[in-house]
């Protein structure tokens, strides 16, 4: 039993290092395009003999907002790779904290470590029970019971972070449409586990096909840029 504990520590360790790196990966390339195409629109906007947008930037905050209009409508493409520069950084953390968590679930298939699940929710369960003892004879929907389990989740202070994100990553996306909750007879606890085992057996190796498809787009746009720049 203790060696199994350990030999299960190590594996989530694991884990989470390829968690780790698979939010990096996404986070450092979401990185490079902001610095790259910070760089190329300021090149490009340097290069242009216009000096609208540099001399309404000494008119305070509503010259730099029409200034930075006027961009659009002088140089729209370079205008639109600084933009798109300055807000990549949000949208590769969001995709980053996406192929992180993706990973960490398709590792615990691939381990198959998925048992930390059922003990889990049955804890969660019993926490709500003892809070509304009638909890379960009351409800009628899966919404209100996945509610109440991801709040639960959220105020556990034992259960390690990572463990925590894979169940509510997982409860927010099993289906549960199937489950009669009116039923006395519905098993809540079973029912949850093996809809989590389910989805995780059936879960596909993460891959970073949008994040591809995005760095293209990004080259296109740079390009565009070059080509456009009124100089």
């Amino acid at each position: 039993m203790k060696e199994e504990l350990i030999g299960n520590i190590k594996l989530f360790a694991k884990i989470s290092g390829k968690a780790s790196l698979a939010w990096i990966k996404v986070a450092l390339i979401g990185a490079i395009i902001m610095i790259v195409n910070i760089v190329i629109a300021i090149i490009l906007l340097g290069d242009n003999t216009g000096g609208g947008f540099p001399a309404s930037a000494h008119a305070g905050m509503l010259g730099a907002v029409m200034g930075f209009i006027l961009l659009f409508v002088v140089e729209f493409w370079t205008a639109l790779l600084m933009t798109v520069g300055i807000l990549a950084p949000i949208l590769f953390i969001v995709l980053a904290n996406k192929n992180a968590i993706a990973s960490a679930v398709y590792n615990v298939w691939k381990y198959k470590i998925a048992d930390f699940i059922e003990p889990k929710i049955d804890f969660y369960i019993d926490k709500i029970l003892q809070k509304q003892p009638g909890f379960l004879k009351n409800i009628t929907e899966w919404s209100v019971v996945k509610v109440k389990l991801l709040d639960t989740i959220n105020n556990d202070s034992q259960t390690p972070k990572l463990q925590k994100r894979i169940i509510k990553f997982v409860l927010k996306k099993i289906k549960m449409d199937d489950v009669n909750f009116k039923d006395p007879n519905t098993n809540l606890s079973t029912i949850l586990s093996l809809k989590i085992r389910q989805f995780i057996e059936g879960f596909a190796e993460p891959d970073l096909k949008l994040v591809w498809i995005l760095v293209g787009i990004d080259i296109v746009l740079i390009i565009l840029a070059f080509v456009f720049n009124h100089q």
